[in-house]
């Protein structure tokens, strides 16, 4: 089986409605590769309800085409407490879950 070339994503700093429109077109070449999407969102300082709504909707186009998408680590900080109080964390969706702690315990 060939290798197939990663593609990244790194956001960081403040992601609001504002300026979600840039990482929506990050993303989107994301998905003009081929291969598996990283996302990386370790550095963002404050988000929006605006980039968890951008990134489950890339991870469910991910499902639909049957790409590999994943975030380069758990998240913390910021969009965790934004996870926690938007409501992603509910426990009815495990595979979404996993998907934004990794395997991690939400608390």
């Amino acid at each position: 089986m060939k290798n197939q070339e990663q593609f990244s994503v790194s956001i960081s700093d403040s992601i609001v409605i504002g300026n979600i429109s840039d990482v929506r077109d990050l993303i989107l070449s994301a998905f003009d590769q081929k291969g598996p999407i990283t996302i990386d969102i370790s550095r963002v300082t404050e988000a929006d309800i605006t980039l968890p709504q951008l990134i489950e909707a890339a991870r469910r186009t991910a499902a639909i085409e049957r790409r590999e998408i994943r975030l380069s680590q758990p998240a913390e900080g910021a969009v965790l407490q934004l996870l926690q109080r938007g409501g992603f964390l509910d426990t009815s969706d495990p595979a979404r879950v996993d998907f934004w702690l990794q395997g991690m315990t939400p608390q």
